[in-house]
């Protein structure tokens, strides 16, 4: 009972070889069928455990990619997601080669540089599943992940810096623009936005004592980034309110995005904000 605790507590799945850090081989075998399933040779999973893991391990891999992000909280593509399934190289099984060709499921090859050892509990850790989105999901929307990952402490700088040295150079740009300061998958996809623009900006800034502010554009131009989830309560509001206020009586001018602005309406966002700086209002030196 010990080790089905343990298995559940892990997420209901694991490798053989880490199973046989905590039961014997014996008491394994005779758990199989009764308690526990293999849904691919060399794992074993909770009798009646189906979900995304048992699903990627029957299709003959382990979960990456968003699959992966979704399970370590990470920033998610919009809309609804494939299963992504990270495959060895080597593997030319049938049970692959159906994978590959099935079109419910994104078919992954770890980069040949890379290490593709399998986790013990059937999910990439996030530096692996962030090495296969490279070359799956869009820049921005990979930024947005590394991003998360690096506020989360689950990858380091120094993590990405020697990713993208180990990637193709076009596959690492939004791996490189990743620093970690961003808020939410909303920041990312706005700091990116300025970076395709070469417009010069500072996250996280504190133009007034004891505040910050999403972005610093200039000496003057102040935008924030609203989501429901931080800026929805009264409370919050009242607090945005106040200090948009004093920003503006000292000089700075704020203009405030939604979510929903910044993801589905990106052109009306980008041409805001470049009338803005082609009309100099981020060069206006605030009042002392």
């Amino acid at each position: 009972m010990e080790f089905l605790e343990w298995l559940a507590s892990e997420g209901g799945v694991c490798t053989v070889q880490a199973a046989r850090n905590v039961v014997s081989k014996g008491e394994l075998q005779a758990m199989s069928g009764s308690q526990i399933w293999t849904p691919l040779r060399g794992w074993v999973a909770l009798i009646g455990l189906q979900n995304e893991v048992t699903r990627a391990l029957r299709a003959g891999g382990v979960a990456t990619c968003v699959t992966a992000f979704a399970k370590h909280e990470l920033w998610l593509p919009h809309g609804p997601q494939k299963l992504h399934v990270r495959i060895r190289r080597n593997t030319h099984s049938v049970r692959a080669a159906g994978t590959r060709a099935n079109d419910s499921v994104v078919a992954h090859a770890t980069p040949s540089r890379l290490d593709e050892s399998r986790p013990r509990f059937g999910i990439d850790a996030p530096i692996a599943a962030l090495a296969n989105a490279a070359h799956c999901i869009s820049e921005t929307e990979l930024m947005a992940a590394a991003d998360t990952a690096l506020a989360k402490e689950l990858v380091a700088l120094e993590d990405l810096a020697e990713l993208v040295q180990l990637l193709p150079s076009r596959r690492t740009r939004g791996l490189a623009w990743a620093t970690g300061t961003a808020g939410s998958g909303s920041e990312s996809e706005f700091a990116a936005m300025l970076r395709r623009c070469r417009i010069a900006f500072r996250q996280q800034a504190s133009p007034v004592e004891g505040e910050f502010v999403d972005f610093l554009i200039g000496r003057s131009l102040v935008v924030e980034i609203d989501s429901v989830a931080w800026h929805a309560s009264p409370e919050q509001l009242a607090k945005d309110r106040r200090r948009d206020a004093e920003l503006t009586r000292r000089g700075y001018v704020v203009v405030r995005f939604t979510y929903e602005q910044v993801l589905f309406q990106p052109e009306y966002v980008r041409e805001v904000v470049l009338d803005l700086v082609r009309r100099g209002v981020h060069r206006r030196a605030p009042w002392s």
